[in-house]
């Protein structure tokens, strides 16, 4: 069974029956799994939950599972990322402060990190979330 579309893109539903395995750092992996998994009118079968990329790299190789890896980094021989099919998955972070704390320098070099270069346009999703005045 191929999971790729005629565009190279990895449609979610296609791994229905697979046993997933998601990065076990934060609970946004097995959201984004649980919604993606809904909105393709299946339940996952999470079997895994690994704190390291490179073990969920692992697993994969082994054949344990799927999981959902970023685009943009390197991966082992062995494992194919493929970019998802509608939906797309954005991550967002956040940095939550007290009001007049942005200007200490330790919080201020963490968020310049986190800013996108100058006219890089966000991917800005209706759905979950929708912006005021949209």
């Amino acid at each position: 069974m191929s999971a790729d579309t005629s565009d190279g893109h990895a449609e979610i539903a296609a791994y229905a029956d697979q046993t997933w395995i998601i990065n076990s750092r934060n609970t946004a992996d097995e959201a984004a799994v649980w919604a993606l998994a809904s909105l393709a009118a299946f339940v996952p079968r999470i079997a895994h939950e690994i704190d390291s990329l490179e073990l969920v790299e692992d697993l994969i190789i082994a054949g344990y599972g799927v999981g959902l890896l970023p685009i943009g980094r390197a991966t082992t021989a062995g494992v194919k990322v493929l970019p998802l099919a509608e939906p797309k998955a954005v991550l967002t972070a956040y940095a939550v402060m007290r009001r007049g704390r942005a200007t200490w320098p330790p919080l201020h070099t963490v968020l310049d990190c986190m800013r996108p270069p100058s006219k890089t346009e966000l991917p800005r999703p209706k759905w979950p979330r929708s912006v005021p005045g949209d």
